[in-house]
């Protein structure tokens, strides 16, 4: 029988909601802002999700890169924020419910997500994941690299992740209308099947409306053997006329969402764990109550 993971929770509407001030991620420093003005909040997150079942935590460096920074005209050390969120980590393991809870360190999209346009060179996408690599080495469980939208910059994440560690899972997200292609408009089977080459632990999807992103997880398990999955707590509709012209895909996302309680979220875990899932948690608008609704399917 596989082993079976619970992720943790999304961070940057989870702090939203616990009134941290937080900014839109398409022209700010998002979550990462938490790592400097409240890291107690992140913290207490981490914890929550231990405390409601989840066995893996992600480090929350998630948009503390160099080039999203450096927009920002920030000075601040991408390093040093992604030290203080492998602390924060390590310390919610240390002090929560579950000590045996795993860190995966978090290896994000270097820039705005679902912007595969503005994925810079080769040798600068080495480097960034080459730094995050020197941080978390020895101190994680496993990296996950997060809502990869393109061929491109997953094969870069995926190839230093494999140098470095032993277990590595690779998330895509298929951001949008069509559950069958990135936002590259590569399709989803194709760069499954490409990545397969680094023998990962693991391919998920993340970051879209659930339902939708039962579809990707089909693809997924048509082409490699582990699959997971940490969708958004919404599903899409189509009673609204689709939208014409948007500057990402985040717009057409947020247009057509319909949230969706825990326990109907849930419902979809129940069928994601029918496709042999290994890994189910949340991404965005998902909470610990979320994962507390996963953890009580006793899978």
């Amino acid at each position: 029988m596989k082993d079976f993971y619970i992720l943790d929770s999304g961070l940057g509407t989870e702090l939203r909601s616990r009134g941290f001030a937080l900014p839109d991620f398409q022209n700010s420093t998002w979550s990462a802002q938490a790592l400097i003005d409240d890291p107690q909040l992140i913290l207490e997150i981490h914890k929550d999700n231990i405390e409601a079942g989840c066995t893996v935590i992600t480090t929350s460096n998630y948009t503390a890169t160099p080039l999203i920074w450096k927009a920002q005209e920030h000075d601040l050390d991408f390093i040093a924020l992604t030290e203080t969120a492998l602390r924060l980590a390590e310390e919610a393991v240390k002090s929560g419910s579950n000590k045996d809870a795993l860190i995966a360190g978090c290896f994000p999209p270097i820039n705005v997500s679902f912007r595969p346009d503005l994925t810079p060179s080769e040798n600068e996408l080495e480097d960034f994941y080459e730094a995050l690599a020197a941080v978390y080495k020895g101190r994680v469980d496993l990296i996950l690299c997060e809502t990869m939208a393109s061929i491109h910059e997953a094969d870069i994440a995926a190839k230093i992740a494999s140098i470095h560690f032993k277990k590595v899972w690779l998330s895509w997200t298929t951001r949008g209308l069509n559950p069958l292609i990135l936002p590259s408009q590569e399709g989803l089977e194709a760069a499954a099947i490409e990545l397969s080459k680094y023998n990962l632990d693991c391919q998920l999807v993340n970051c879209g409306h659930a339902d939708l992103s039962t579809e990707s997880l089909k693809i997924l398990q048509s082409c490699v053997p582990n699959i997971g999955i940490y969708a958004n707590s919404s599903v899409n509709s189509m009673e609204r006329e689709q939208l014409k012209t948007f500057k990402n895909l985040h717009d057409v996302h947020h247009h057509h969402a319909i949230p969706i309680t825990p326990i109907e979220y849930a419902n979809f875990a129940k069928e994601w764990l029918a496709l042999g899932c290994m890994v189910i948690g949340g991404c965005c608008s998902t909470s610990p109550e979320h994962i507390k609704a996963i953890a009580g399917l006793g899978a």
